[in-house]
């Protein structure tokens, strides 16, 4: 996978996210080692000593729910839209839990059949949907103030112009709306070239940072809320990840991944555990006037 450039733009962030997350061998790869085979693949956090990735993924998906419900109850009524759906786990776990519908915008259409086959098989079919689409490129106009909740898990970091989606977000989002994201962001006061392996490794152009983020949810139309920092279990979820390649390394091997690539991966995720005070991590709430 090449590394990206500061001359390198929305677009080519766009392929590369498709690249990195859209082929049989990288849906294995994050399933497996980002939700230890569970749909939520996503960083986590820890309640438990013994939790693993599946565990503390999951946990994310539930405090991200639990967040929206209390700044607005979700119910059968709610319309929520998923930013950066991916494999599904937040949209099956909302409709199970909370009976609203959602609709699932992710760039691939992959992501979207596996999301789909498993709606399917939980029964969930008439609440959710999908489409396709790059965020970088704004939301469908139709889709002002459409949705009572938008969702996004670790999807702004892939975001040239996170300032714009945030008044996407606005724009779409009925009046008292509410907005949860999560975001793998660098440390306030974490330097550019500490962040670069980052960077190089993963489809971003820059990383988001906490400070950066409250400003821009303030000047989008939003009422910033809250944001909760996390980022305290990030080296032990990077630490679990280099566990779950070593698990799985014969699994990943069969789909098409290489023991370069997988040392590859177990190098740079070392190093992120050792460098985790240069990231940050964790939930920003925000709502509509």
């Amino acid at each position: 996978m090449a590394s990206l450039s500061e001359g390198n733009t929305a677009e080519t962030v766009a392929d590369r996210a498709k690249e990195q997350y859209d082929s049989e061998k990288m849906m294995t790869f994050y399933q497996l080692v980002m939700g230890g085979g569970g749909y939520d693949i996503h960083y986590g956090i820890y309640r438990e000593e013994g939790w693993g990735v599946q565990e503390a993924s999951r946990a994310t998906t539930d405090f991200m729910m639990s967040l929206m419900d209390w700044m607005r109850p979700l119910g059968e009524d709610s319309k929520v839209l998923d930013i950066g759906s991916g494999h599904g786990g937040a949209m099956h776990a909302m409709v199970q839990k909370y009976g609203c519908h959602v609709h699932g915008h992710n760039l691939s259409e992959e992501q979207n059949r596996f999301n789909m086959e498993e709606c399917k098989r939980l029964g969930i079919l008439e609440k959710v949907s999908t489409s396709v689409g790059n965020v970088n490129d704004g939301l469908p106009a139709d889709w002002e103030g459409a949705y009572d909740f938008v969702h996004s898990c670790e999807v702004f970091c892939h975001v040239a112009d996170k300032a714009h989606l945030l008044k996407e977000v606005c724009r779409v989002l009925k009046p008292g709306g509410i907005l949860v994201f999560s975001d793998i962001m660098g440390a306030d006061d974490a330097s550019e070239e500490l962040l670069k392996p980052f960077t190089d490794h993963n489809a971003t152009l820059k990383m988001g940072r906490p400070k950066a983020y409250i400003e821009q949810l303030k000047e989008s139309g939003l009422v910033y809320v809250a944001w909760v920092d996390m980022s305290h279990h990030l080296k032990k979820f990077f630490l679990q990840m280099v566990e779950q390649i070593d698990k799985h390394t014969d699994a990943l091997l069969s789909t098409g991944s290489t023991t370069e690539y997988l040392n590859n991966w177990k190098s740079g995720l070392t190093n992120r555990a050792d460098k985790h005070a240069a990231f940050a991590w964790g939930f920003f709430c925000a709502r509509k006037p």
